[in-house]
């Protein structure tokens, strides 16, 4: 998925890449950027950028003034010209066009739409919360989650149909309650069975019958916990079973909890329960 930004430099902040789309932090600059997107691409600014130089499917530029929380939505296949004066810090979010399709499909019951890229300039707020949120998982390093980034690349998807979108004339369906008892059953052992594997919300969604933003509404209003947040209670379970009744090493304990690796478990340990898996082995058995 990381390729879905292949057009923006490495060197110019880490990528990251999950089954609902791609995300990079960047850092540069004063410098320049022309690409025509691969996936439809949002960018959220973390720093002002005074006199940006822009131009979106046209050799004609508009130089703004961008704030601190800007946003620009650049649609798949579409021409980009970008230049900037001064150095600066932005988030970049890239949607692949099927994947972006199905949300559509599973939001608003049609995979048909056409985005609508604001003016340049405008300053998005919820935009910016959601790529601060995304800034501060980046900020984890090692320990950051695979599920969490999914589930604000799957919300930061469904903001850009509802505002900048053909859907975003639509009113909004009223949603309320938490997973019906079939669903929680049907989603929780999924997870359970598959600990060990990178989970995505569009998967656990589809088996509650839900669309991706409805069901983390609905798993937070059921379990008190964000998705993310329960299945690493759940590897830490795992961990700390596998820790005291079996004499694995714990890189392959590591592996089986579905974490990266032992310094990732570690890690993760450490910081949720105060104690780390060598510490609980060395506990148990004494």
């Amino acid at each position: 998925m990381p390729a879905l930004l292949a057009c923006v430099p490495d060197a110019w902040g880490p990528k990251f890449g999950t089954e609902s789309g791609a995300v990079t932090r960047t850092r540069t600059g004063p410098n320049e950027i022309a690409f025509r997107a691969p996936a439809h691409i949002a960018l959220v600014m973390f720093t002002p950028q005074p006199n940006r130089e822009i131009a979106l499917n046209s050799s004609r530029k508009t130089v703004t003034l961008a704030p601190v929380g800007t946003i620009e939505v650049v649609p798949a296949e579409a021409d980009l010209f970008a230049r900037w004066r001064v150095a600066k810090e932005n988030l970049l979010v890239a949607h692949d066009q099927h994947r972006l399709a199905q949300l559509a499909g599973a939001e608003f019951q049609n995979e048909d739409f056409e985005f609508q890229p604001p003016r340049p300039g405008f300053v998005d707020q919820q935009a910016l919360l959601l790529a601060n949120l995304i800034r501060a998982e980046f900020q984890r390093g090692e320990a950051a989650n695979d599920l969490c980034f999914d589930a604000l690349i799957t919300l930061f998807g469904t903001h850009l149909l509802r505002s900048y979108s053909s859907f975003s004339a639509r009113p909004r369906p009223l949603l309320s309650g938490g997973l019906s008892p079939r669903a929680w059953r049907a989603v929780t052992d999924y997870i359970h069975a598959n600990l060990s594997e990178s989970l995505s919300v569009g998967r656990l969604a589809e088996l509650a019958g839900l669309s991706p933003s409805h069901f983390l509404r609905a798993f937070r209003q059921t379990s008190g916990q964000a998705p993310h947040q329960y299945v690493v209670t759940q590897r830490l379970a795992l961990v700390e079973r596998l820790t005291k009744t079996t004499d694995m090493p714990f890189a392959a304990v590591a592996k089986a909890a579905g974490f990266s690796s032992n310094s990732h478990m570690t890690a993760t340990m450490k910081r949720t329960r105060g104690v780390t898996p060598n510490n609980l082995r060395r506990d148990d058995r004494r």
